[in-house]
């Protein structure tokens, strides 16, 4: 009887299986790999955003909810999930937040939400200027954010400062890799150095901090 009370409740305390844990996190980066299909592959983002960003996200949102408290992995899952969707948001309301003081405070003529118009362009086929392509487009910059938070939090529940700060330098260093064919930009930008290493780092320290205070396993 001892035995099996230990046994189950080591299964209530265990965390999501690494299958599961990848499948999410291939989910939550499709977003990502359209950037980059966009920038170096031959599919384009009004293909790859309708016919695979938006399925993936539809299946990622259902294993957060459509199977709350009937399977218990997929219950941890969806704990995962949902904190790093939360604090994947705040961070980059923060990360969008930080950005055009420090490109004024340096006097650096670059506008830091120049991508949302081009995803939005691209996603659509619609002018950068029109309210669809800005809409979409910043649609789709926060679909990032909170699908690069689930990505971490899945991988590293309690988060952590540095290792979210490790984290976003990553997404940085993959920003420095497609952002100059995609958006037409110079490496030696100044302000488009000084607007993703600053903020993303702030957009990891949010997201690692507020996982390891807050964060779910």
């Amino acid at each position: 009887m001892t035995d099996t009370t230990t046994t189950q409740g080591e299964d209530v305390g265990a965390g999501p299986s690494t299958r599961v844990i990848v499948l999410g996190v291939v989910l939550g980066g499709l977003s990502g790999a359209a950037i980059l299909s966009e920038t170096f592959g031959p599919v384009p983002m009004r293909v790859t955003v309708p016919l695979i960003v938006l399925p993936g996200a539809l299946l990622l949102m259902g294993m957060v909810f459509a199977s709350r408290h009937r399977f218990r992995e997929l219950d941890r899952f969806a704990d995962r999930a949902l904190s790093g969707a939360l604090w994947g948001l705040v961070a980059t309301l923060a990360y969008d937040a930080i950005r055009p003081p420090l490109m004024w405070i340096f006097r650096y003529h670059f506008n830091p939400y120049r991508a949302m118009p081009i995803f939005g362009e691209l996603i659509t086929d619609q002018p950068r200027t029109t309210a669809v392509a800005i809409g979409v487009g910043w649609a789709y910059h926060f679909w990032n954010g909170l699908g690069f938070g689930v990505m971490f939090a899945l991988m590293r529940p309690r988060g952590g400062a540095i290792a979210g700060l490790i984290w976003a330098m990553g997404l940085q260093a993959f920003m420095m890799w497609s952002y100059p064919t995609l958006m037409q930009l110079r490496l030696d930008n100044p302000g488009f150095l000084m607007s993703g290493l600053v903020g993303h780092a702030i957009w990891g320290l949010v997201l690692g901090e507020s996982l390891r205070r807050w964060g779910r396993e």
